[in-house]
């Protein structure tokens, strides 16, 4: 991965090659996302469906006793006809659902007078009030006297009975009936959208969690196959961010986005739909206001896009900041150097924090203006929605139905920008993994050998050459063999490359030229795993996990407690283990802070031997160590050794007089080979460096 990849400035919103290749981990849970997205559909239909049966009981029960009614000595044949004194009485709007209706029969209306409500024996209008007549009561029988100036015509007379209480309930019978019927289906649609978002809600996060769970472990599998050389040029905060934060990006764009869109639309163009047939001219009046909409919400997002890659950033490096700072906070602290180091972290996190503020900022001023908007856009439709309802030329319901549903037209207008960042920010994070998964900066496993038993513990370099780098070559045609059972030390200045011949064995990094067998058969040829099985690293620097002494000898192998205690007694850990109370379940701190560095090293002695490897390494084991320590491991190290191949490499000379083999290095050649007593007699280098360690010892 480049290390200035984070720089990189991506575009697009949507990567139709990237949702290809995430196409791998979302096709097991397809048919979940089906479910998903029907339950999306039905939720957003039923969120359609509310205002328009608000609609329904306002303009067909609540406001429609004042409607044209057909009135007929005959039935209609119509449930919703009403039979009032030997006459059948429907209203104009159910009428019209009658094929060959005959429009010629005598009408009627009911107008409402203060508390009376008269049946008048015409229709006068659909939007009269008491100051558009005259009444005169006489009993029970009215006369309407309809003011010349109303609607533009001549003085009118109608007359009309008063209707009573009993005869007015059997008018709106049906409309109670109708109220009761469009209450309890919204209660259903109601519960059948909470049922639906939560089919929704579920399946879209368990979908994610799980795409995101496969992903996160086969990112974590690759980077454990990664080469050495990998992790010494990415920074171990910036893999992690990688799999916590841009994994959570991910996770997002399937719980709110993916299907989301989807509703977003089905809402949208769906309200758009609704609004147009119920009331075109409406419509277009609401619709005035989304030029601006499109505009501000095409800044927003460019805005934002920008703000969110900066502020990805800048997590990505506090994060790698914070893992090196922490890592070597006994160096920081040893040197004083606090202070810098704060400053330094003081300002990626202020140029962080000012990001952030930034996209605080953005959206303080997007979501009120989207706001603003729909107040306006909701106060000119009452404007002129409201006077056409006065003049009659607009139903109460549909005006009612209007309000609810430019809410619905705003919200997901108001989603879909913020939306489209959260998937912008998905794409950038699947950019980034994907390029971590395309690395292929690894030990490539291609066993052409199939073994099973343990190794002899032969080794052999022929004409090695190894180089990190291309122009820093490290090893230059190396050749040597170590026999089984052998001791072999090597020996030389730092950086002369006797740590990389043993990480060669183990196939941690691949040479450019040359052969290393083991058992006469190239390890490139062997299975790695089984490889690296049959061998065991103690280094100098012991890395102890967080969790019980058991758990960093066995590190999570199936082992006997009687084999665990007999490797450790074996080694001379059990003197300080078990002083502890709960002796080998002992919890450790992170990187077993709490031991000593003999302690640490015994322990790493434990887990060599617990794996019981066919070849032993032994890298500096000895370092740093106190004097009573020292003889424990010492006689740990004469054991270890015994019946199998062992490397040593150490700076003191006086710990390896014994070895059957000692290899001098001197800037990645081998200058010299021999037993301790054949290399003094050379005198050659080794004689020089012993006689340098011989005359420190006995000054000091």
């Amino acid at each position: 991965m480049s290390k200035d990849y984070e720089e990189k400035k991506l575009g697009k919103i949507v990567d139709l090659k990237l949702l290809i290749r995430l196409n791998r981990f979302t096709k097991p849970f397809y048919w979940i996302l089906a479910i998903s997205l029907l339950a999306v559909l039905l939720a957003s239909v039923v969120d359609l469906a509310q205002p328009y049966l608000t609609k329904v009981i306002i303009d067909d029960y609540v406001s429609g006793y004042d409607a044209k009614m057909y009135v007929s000595p005959e039935s209609f044949e119509e449930d919703h006809e009403i039979l009032y004194e030997g006459k059948y009485y429907l209203r104009d709007y159910y009428a019209d659902e009658i094929e060959n209706f005959d429009t010629a029969l005598p009408t009627k209306q009911i107008i409402k007078h203060q508390k009376d409500f008269i049946l008048v024996e015409d229709f006068v209008s659909s939007i009269i009030s008491s100051d558009d007549y005259d009444l005169n009561i006489n009993g029970d029988q009215a006369t309407l006297s309809i003011h010349e100036d109303f609607e533009g015509t001549s003085q009118r007379i109608y007359t009309g009975q008063i209707l009573s209480e009993e005869a007015y309930k059997i008018f709106r019978e049906h409309d109670t009936s109708g109220i009761v019927k469009i209450t309890f289906m919204l209660i259903f649609v109601l519960v059948i959208a909470l049922v639906f978002n939560y089919v929704q809600t579920m399946t879209l996060n368990y979908v994610g969690q799980k795409v995101i769970f496969n992903m996160r472990e086969e990112l974590f599998k690759h980077l454990s196959s990664r080469s050495m050389s990998y992790y010494e040029k990415n920074p171990i905060g910036r893999l992690v961010t990688r799999i916590t934060n841009d994994m959570n990006n991910i996770s997002e764009m399937y719980s709110d986005v993916i299907i989301s869109f989807v509703k977003d639309f089905v809402i949208l163009f769906g309200t758009m739909f609704i609004m147009v047939k119920l009331n075109w001219k409406l419509s277009l009046i609401c619709f005035t206001t989304l030029p601006i909409v499109i505009i501000i919400s095409y800044i927003f997002r460019t805005q934002i896009r920008s703000v969110q890659r900066v502020i990805k950033i800048k997590i990505a490096q506090i994060n790698a900041t914070l893992s090196e700072n922490i890592s070597g906070m006994k160096i920081i602290q040893l040197f004083n150097q606090e202070k810098h180091m704060f400053k330094t972290f003081d300002v990626i996190n202020t140029e962080h924090l000012k990001a952030w503020l930034r996209e605080v900022n953005i959206y303080a001023i997007f979501r009120p203006s989207m706001n603003l908007i729909y107040s306006l856009t909701l106060s000119i439709l009452i404007f002129y929605g409201g006077n056409d309802t006065i003049r009659g030329a607009v139903e109460l319901g549909v005006m009612v139905a209007f309000i609810s549903y430019i809410q619905q037209y705003f919200r997901p207008i108001f989603d879909l920008s913020e939306k489209f960042n959260i998937m912008q920010a998905a794409m950038a994070s699947l950019e980034r993994i994907f390029l971590i998964l395309d690395d292929d900066e690894c030990i490539e496993n291609n066993p052409t050998l199939e073994l099973s038993e343990p190794f002899k513990g032969d080794i052999e370099f022929k004409h090695v050459h190894f180089a990190y780098n291309p122009d820093e070559p490290i090893l230059k045609d190396v050749s040597f063999k170590i026999n089984a059972g052998e001791t072999i030390a090597i020996v030389g200045a730092t950086g002369s490359g006797k740590t990389t011949i043993t990480s060669l064995i183990g196939r941690f990094y691949d040479i450019q030229s040359g052969e290393i067998l083991v058992d006469g058969h190239s390890i490139k040829e062997m299975d790695l795993q089984f490889l690296r099985s049959q061998i065991s690293i103690v280094l100098q620097d012991v890395f102890l996990f967080a969790g019980s002494i058991r758990d960093n000898i066995t590190l999570g192998e199936e082992m006997t407690d009687e084999r665990v205690e007999s490797v450790a007694k074996f080694v001379n850990a059990n003197y300080f283990i078990e002083k502890y109370s709960d002796k080998y379940n002992h919890v450790l701190t992170e990187k077993g802070s709490t031991l000593s560095a003999g302690q640490r090293q015994l322990l790493s002695f434990a887990r060599a031997l617990a794996f019981d490897p066919s070849i032993l390494i032994l890298d500096e084991a000895t370092s740093n160590i106190d004097t009573e320590t020292e003889l424990l491991i010492q006689d740990a190290i004469t054991k270890l050794i015994q019946n199998r191949t062992t490397i040593i490499i150490a700076h003191r000379l006086s710990t390896i007089q014994h070895a059957d083999k000692i290899i001098v290095m001197h800037k990645g050649e081998i200058i010299e080979m021999g037993t301790h007593q054949e290399l003094l007699d050379r005198k050659g280098r080794y004689y020089d460096l012993y006689l340098l360690q011989y005359q420190e010892e006995h000054l000091a």
